[in-house]
């Protein structure tokens, strides 16, 4: 064992040693508190049976204790045992529903089940809390354009990137500044910026480019999966993902998964701008090299026809 965990560990008993002196009371068992503390010590060490124990009998001595509940809900997140962390949460909220970021994690645990109206309804809970909460807007946002309602969609998108765009695009541009000759701190830069302002699209494509400088694909592509999901109806990120997909994943064991996987991403940009003759050039030449002379032809046509057509 290192001299650093020793330390840590002595620390830890010297803690417990003192809540238990007084937490002792004359009845012989400890107050709620002491199991609480505990719990968020041994939270803190990530001890999270330990933690889990602590925690579960403070809530049992004191029902109304929703910090215990809030943490219990967190750990079994990161347990990946989301019906747990559920259960915990919504006690939670029972307890003291003035929680803005306890409805959040409920709406977020909803939109993961699909359960899209009661997404909403947390969202805006939260948001009703919290009239700039940005985090609320774009969960609103996203849910509504998975449901098709794009027009107030699109105006929630609106609200959360007005709403953030002062204060995120001074971070953008330092972060654009510095991007090529320092693509790592700009990423860092990049992210404070979209989590100020999820709506701030050019902040996307500008961690993504980073990443892609860093030879991050898989980070790349992750950042506009995410952009696409909050806003589903910007080509973009389609565009973006098809040449990602084709271009930087040469795994050949899933060769074919993301050749499919650019195929469908460039499909759906076409869908959302068919007046983007590169487009049409770009997707031919994947269709070229999987050797469909027959798809590659028709978007040929389809372009050469729109070139026609803009003359």
């Amino acid at each position: 064992m290192s001299i650093k965990n020793l330390i840590k560990i002595l620390i830890y008993i010297l803690i417990i040693s003192q809540l238990k002196i007084y937490a002792f009371g004359r009845s012989g068992e400890y107050d709620w508190t002491y199991n609480l503390e505990k719990g968020k010590k041994q939270y803190s060490a990530k001890m999270y049976i330990d933690a889990t124990n602590s925690l579960k009998m403070a809530l049992k001595k004191n029902d109304k204790c929703f910090e215990a509940a809030n943490i219990l809900a967190n750990i079994f997140l990161i347990k990946k045992d989301i019906f747990s962390a559920e259960e915990y949460f919504l006690i939670s909220l029972e307890i003291d529903d003035n929680q803005p970021n306890i409805h959040m994690s409920v709406g977020e645990i909803d939109e993961f089940f699909l359960r899209n109206d009661s997404a909403i309804s947390h969202y805006k809970k939260s948001l009703s809390m919290n009239s700039d909460n940005p985090k609320a807007l774009i969960g609103i946002a996203r849910v509504l354009y998975k449901k098709g309602e794009n027009a107030e969609a699109e105006k929630y998108f609106n609200l959360c990137y007005n709403a953030g765009i002062a204060a995120s695009e001074n971070i953008y541009n330092a972060a654009e500044n510095m991007r090529r000759e320092n693509p790592l701190n700009a990423s860092l830069e990049f992210k404070k910026a979209i989590e100020i302002n999820p709506a701030h699209i050019a902040a996307y494509i500008g961690l993504a480019d980073s990443y892609r400088s860093l030879d991050l694909y898989d980070d790349a592509a992750a950042i506009m999966e995410t952009l696409k999901k909050n806003k589903p109806d910007n080509p973009i990120s389609y565009i973006y993902l098809g040449n990602i997909y084709f271009n930087n994943k040469p795994d050949m064991k899933r060769r074919n998964y993301f050749i499919n996987l650019s195929i469908s991403n460039y499909e759906k940009a076409i869908k959302l701008d068919p007046e983007n003759v590169d487009l049409y050039f770009q997707l031919a030449d994947i269709y070229k090299q999987i050797k469909d002379m027959e798809r590659a032809n028709e978007l040929l046509k389809t372009a050469e026809d729109l070139l026609l057509r803009k003359r």
